[in-house]
């Protein structure tokens, strides 16, 4: 079964060839060569495997403006360390291959899905859509603030 339908990918391919403007990557933390199966101590990953698939159809819906780098969390890598990523899968979503500061935790699917197309689109065109208030508001952060949103469709 395929993460993303094929019509919703046709959609995403048209919608991206007009939308993006600037480059996109992604950075996809995973554990690979896990199952299904989710063993006690959190070993196994159930999503990590169609995580990898949604990633790569993005890829493959604009080619020339979203990159890919995918980051193996099982073994000791130093760029997972460094990004402060354990949690898999993870998607970070950046303008370059730097460390995606936008960060989905878990399989953007369903309703979380049109919120993961919205942030590749607005880093893409380095659009934040926040308010004068909000950055005035955030202009006033005096020490690194770290927001979180949490999402669930019930």
């Amino acid at each position: 079964m395929a993460v993303i339908p094929e019509q919703v990918r046709q959609q995403l391919k048209d919608r991206f060839d007009t939308v993006l403007t600037g480059p996109v990557h992604l950075t996809l933390y995973t554990r690979p060569g896990s199952s299904r199966l989710i063993l006690p101590a959190g070993v196994g990953c159930a999503t990590c495997e169609d995580a990898r698939q949604m990633a790569e159809l993005l890829c493959d819906a604009a080619p020339d403006k979203i990159t890919l780098d995918v980051v193996d969390v099982s073994r000791y890598d130093e760029r997972a360390a460094d990004d402060g990523v354990a949690e898999v899968p993870t998607i970070g979503i950046a303008s370059d291959s730097e460390t995606g500061r936008i960060r989905f935790q878990g399989l953007p699917t369903g309703t979380e899905f049109p919120a993961l197309i919205d942030a590749i689109e607005r880093v893409s065109r380095a659009e934040h859509g926040l308010s004068q208030e909000s950055l005035d508001a955030l202009a006033k952060l005096t020490e690194p603030t770290e927001v979180m949103v949490f999402a669930t469709p019930t």
